[in-house]
């Protein structure tokens, strides 16, 4: 790999680089018809600037007491209740750019690249839920991104943003063991603990639906209909605050390659989502489960 000084010599070595391989061009009948590129690991020397810092957007209309409801993401991007992000700020997560979330019939699909966006190497992609959620049932039916580094989510999340404590609960699979999903959840900004589920199959090779359910004193993670783990206020507080819901594909930094692994995926990996439910503590009506088809969604799946 090029280093990124190596990548930024003086003017006039690009200059002589390039004349000399336009005249072996010539020289050779053909005509140089595109910029020289020198691959350093990501799409091109120079950096894009980064999207512009913006505000989270207000809450939907129906969110203001986080109301039951489920979301097909064929059904197309609704920007009343859905929030592309489109920026970069301080941390180890990658910039967000909201050109990497596909839409299809059936799903929608968000993508990880190789890409100097401003000083960030990697640009990924999330998508959130305008409103904020507290206790219930929350499914998605999803397959996640393949590749070591990749981290493909489904979480509640707040923080100082929203003058608000950290609180935070999780699911997550790191594309270097897709045979197991990963739970975890911070109250406060205090962390829970690293959980490493076993599935009994690699989940980017099927469509499966994960969920867990938050209670005041409890949080209990399932794959499909079958119970992971159960995490109890006995062992560390549980979240109170109501979040945000987010889908999002990334990798970090290196302090966290011994957690998701070094990001040597294929460039361009990307995670597809097909349902989002969430059913209010007390409600009753339709979720993920209730229509979801393991041996329909599977044989849909691309490449299958």
């Amino acid at each position: 790999m090029a280093s990124w000084a190596k990548l930024r010599e003086p003017e006039s070595n690009w200059l002589g680089a390039v004349l000399g391989l336009a005249a072996i061009a010539l020289l050779a009948g053909s005509v140089l018809t595109a910029p020289v590129v020198v691959s350093a690991g990501w799409d091109a020397p120079h950096s894009e600037p980064p999207p512009k810092a913006e505000p989270y957007p207000p809450i939907a209309p129906d969110a203001d007491a986080g109301a039951s409801f489920i979301h097909n993401f064929g059904d197309g991007h609704d920007p009343t209740r859905w929030y592309k992000s489109n920026f970069s700020y301080p941390s180890a997560h990658p910039a967000w750019l909201a050109r990497q979330i596909h839409f299809y019939d059936d799903r929608v699909e968000l993508e990880l690249r190789r890409k100097r966006v401003g000083d960030k190497i990697f640009a990924g992609a999330e998508y959130q839920r305008r409103g904020f959620y507290s206790f219930g049932r929350y499914e998605v039916v999803m397959t996640p991104a393949p590749g070591s580094g990749t981290v493909s989510s489904m979480f509640t999340h707040t923080d100082g943003n929203f003058d608000e404590p950290h609180d935070e609960i999780d699911i997550e699979f790191l594309g270097k063991d897709l045979t197991m999903v990963t739970g975890n959840y911070f109250t406060d900004g205090a962390t829970y603990r690293y959980l490493e589920l076993p599935l009994g199959f690699d989940a980017s090779k099927e469509v499966h639906l994960y969920a867990f359910e938050w209670t005041p004193d409890e949080i209990r993670w399932y794959a499909n209909d079958k119970l992971l783990h159960t995490a109890t206020a006995a062992e560390h507080p549980i979240p109170q605050t109501p979040g945000r819901i987010i889908i999002n594909l990334w990798t970090g930094s290196k302090w966290q390659y011994d957690w998701h692994g070094r990001p040597t995926f294929p460039d361009g990996t990307r995670a597809a989502y097909y349902c989002l439910s969430f059913l209010k503590a007390g409600d009753t009506g339709p979720q993920c489960s209730d229509s979801f088809d393991p041996v329909a969604a599977n044989a849909a799946v691309p490449g299958k």
